[in-house]
């Protein structure tokens, strides 16, 4: 499973979900700038305020590096 904290305004997490969407991969987009629990689980979790945040099955994924997106996906992409 695919978790993207992201806020509305964020340019890197709407190139990070048009990426996603561009490798076919299903995800939940969690708006942080609404969610107060979910912002907190995000800090918890990488120590970071900044978005996106992914968590790729258990994997954090700090803002839209892409090589490491690609390595955690490549089971993930619906074919």
């Amino acid at each position: 499973m695919v978790k993207i904290y992201s806020t509305p305004d964020c340019s890197w997490c709407k190139k990070t979900k048009a990426y996603l969407k561009s490798k076919n991969v299903e995800f939940v987009d969690v708006n942080v700038g609404a969610d107060l629990e979910q912002r907190e689980e995000m800090f918890k979790l990488s120590n970071q305020k900044a978005v996106p945040v992914l968590n790729v099955d258990g994997n954090i994924v700090l803002g839209f590096d892409k090589a490491k997106i690609d390595e955690l996906i490549k089971d993930l992409v619906v074919q």
